[in-house]
Parts: structure tokens; C-alpha cells; sequence
């Protein structure tokens, strides 16, 4: 048998004690304390978070629209794929579309799903959707007074240099950017 498999088994048969840690208001944190017949028991701290979307918008020139942004928790300023979280009972296409008109003033005539992937699933349960952005109309929407967003439009080779020079290293946009390439190659 796998050694996932294995854990699976081995968790799904523990007896887990939950605890809220921290509720805050795009995340909660947990800890689950697991005991298991065999071995000794395992603390777990666990994000819990709504999901996210990200977005790949294209120019009518074709080019990617990118956003450069400062982030506190890094103590950087990086480029980005627009994204952001989920409000409680929100549609994936209207979070997608709000998300892109406060972080680049433009909204889509086409949102298409793109799939999607997990942020960091050794602790947080975050799924980011991945959405293409098509066709865009000037349309800004108020942005988040606390962000300094400043959008950035780059062809898609320029973008793929900007990953291979570290210029661009936040996972989502890496992912996003490359999942984008091959779809562009069979576009």
C-alpha cells in the first residue's frame, strides 16, 4: 500500500479534537489534535480560508496585465496575477470580476475558468480559481485604500523572462502564467 494512502487510513481512523484559535476576517485558525491507536498523538495547526481567484487578463494587444504591488508580510513589492479572496456566498465569476475592476480599473466581456490550485496545502486550505480575462472595458471599481496597486502590461514572452529572472516569484502568477502559455501555444 502507499505511504499516502496509509496516512489517509491511519487519520481517517484517529479521533480528532478540534479548536478555533483565531477567527479573523478572511482566515480562521485552527489546531486539530490527533490520537491514534498506534503512535503518539500529532498537533496540526490548520488555515482555514474561503478560496480565492486569480486572474490572467489579456490586452486587446494580447499582452498580459499584471499588477505590482507592495505586500507587508514579505516587506516587498512584487508582481502579481489581479487576485483576490472569496467573500462568504460569493460567485466565483462576480468575485473574479470585482477583483479585477478594484486591482485594474477594467472589467471582462468574457471570464473563462482555468482551473485552479492549491496555495500552500501543507497548512491552509485555500484554493485559488485561475480565470482568463477577455475583452476589457475600462471600468474601475474603488479600490482598497490600504493596497498601492499599480498595473503593469507585458507580452508574454517579457513575463516568462520576468519568471525566469526571480523579477516575478509569487506561485499563483508563476503557475498561472505558465498554465497560460501552453493554452496560448494550442490557442
Amino acid at each position: 500500500m502507499d505511504n499516502s494512502l496509509k496516512q489517509k487510513e491511519l487519520e481517517s481512523s484517529a479521533t480528532i479534537e478540534t479548536k478555533e484559535i483565531h477567527k479573523g476576517k478572511i482566515f480562521t485558525l485552527r489546531r486539530d489534535h490527533l490520537q491514534f491507536d498506534s503512535q503518539p498523538p500529532h498537533v496540526w495547526d490548520i488555515i482555514e480560508a474561503l478560496g480565492a481567484v486569480a486572474l490572467i487578463p489579456i490586452t486587446s494587444s494580447g499582452h498580459l496585465l499584471l499588477i505590482r504591488q507592495w505586500r507587508r508580510a514579505i516587506q516587498k513589492i512584487i508582481f502579481e496575477l489581479p487576485a483576490g479572496t472569496l467573500e462568504k456566498d460569493e460567485a466565483l465569476i462576480d468575485c473574479a470580476q470585482r477583483e479585477l475592476q478594484e486591482e485594474t480599473g477594467f472589467k471582462a466581456k468574457e471570464i473563462l475558468p482555468f482551473g485552479g490550485l492549491y496555495s500552500t496545502p501543507g497548512f491552509c486550505t485555500e484554493y485559488i480559481h485561475l480565470f482568463i480575462a477577455k475583452k476589457l472595458t475600462e471600468s474601475p471599481l474603488p479600490s482598497d485604500p490600504q493596497e498601492g496597486i499599480d498595473t503593469v502590461e507585458v507580452p508574454l514572452e517579457k513575463a516568462l523572462s520576468m519568471i525566469d529572472s526571480g523579477e516575478i516569484n509569487d506561485a499563483k502568477t508563476i503557475a498561472g502564467i505558465f498554465r497560460y502559455q501552453r493554452f496560448a501555444k494550442h490557442a
